[in-house]
């Protein structure tokens, strides 16, 4: 029996009440917990000290740009360095990387990301269709696009940027008599 979930449960308990329980000897095992400092042993009772996990927040703020006009290729770069780098895998880093080098950067190359407009994006949507993208690269790109803008509309380093989402378009939710089961 793990001894440490079983504190972990109990919180507090005697030696004799655990060893009740788990139905063992667990001298040695608490002995272990308590040179971890997992466990604190006063009065005759065992007490099972919670890890806390010490989070750490940042504040930031438009001024890191001191409001300049941000473009597109800098907007990018802080994305990945100060999102994707520090809160996705090193294969999802990486993706997204090549998803902006190849896919995105070429098209906005140049622009303010504050005057991106959604004629912006549906100009971007169809050069995407006749660079004949695969269907899951689409919508990867476009889902990386928004998410970029996003972004810098929650730092405040574009206020005015264009909202859209991205959602496939299926038959399989509607409602005809083909998709209606008869018994005889």
């Amino acid at each position: 029996m793990n001894i440490e979930k079983l504190a972990k449960r109990l919180k507090e308990f005697t030696l004799d009440e655990i060893e009740m329980i788990a139905e063992c000897d667990c001298k040695t095992e608490l002995e272990h917990l308590l040179n971890n400092n997992k466990i604190l042993f006063d009065k005759e009772i065992y007490k099972y000290i919670e890890e806390r996990k010490n989070i750490d927040y940042t504040i930031i703020t438009a001024n890191i740009f001191n409001n300049q006009s941000l473009d597109f290729g800098s907007a990018v770069k802080y994305f990945l360095e100060n999102y994707a780098k520090q809160n996705c895998t090193k294969r999802t880093y990486e993706t997204y990387k090549s998803i902006f080098r190849v896919n995105i950067l070429p098209f906005f190359r140049g622009k303010i990301i504050q005057d991106i407009t959604i004629e912006d994006i549906e100009e971007f949507y169809k050069t995407c269709k006749t660079r004949n993208l695969g269907v899951r690269r689409l919508k990867n790109t476009l889902t990386q696009l928004n998410q970029l803008l996003k972004y810098c509309r929650n730092l405040g380093l574009a206020s005015n940027c264009c909202y859209f989402q991205v959602r496939r378009l299926t038959d399989k939710n509607k409602f005809s008599l083909d998709r209606i089961i008869f018994e005889e």
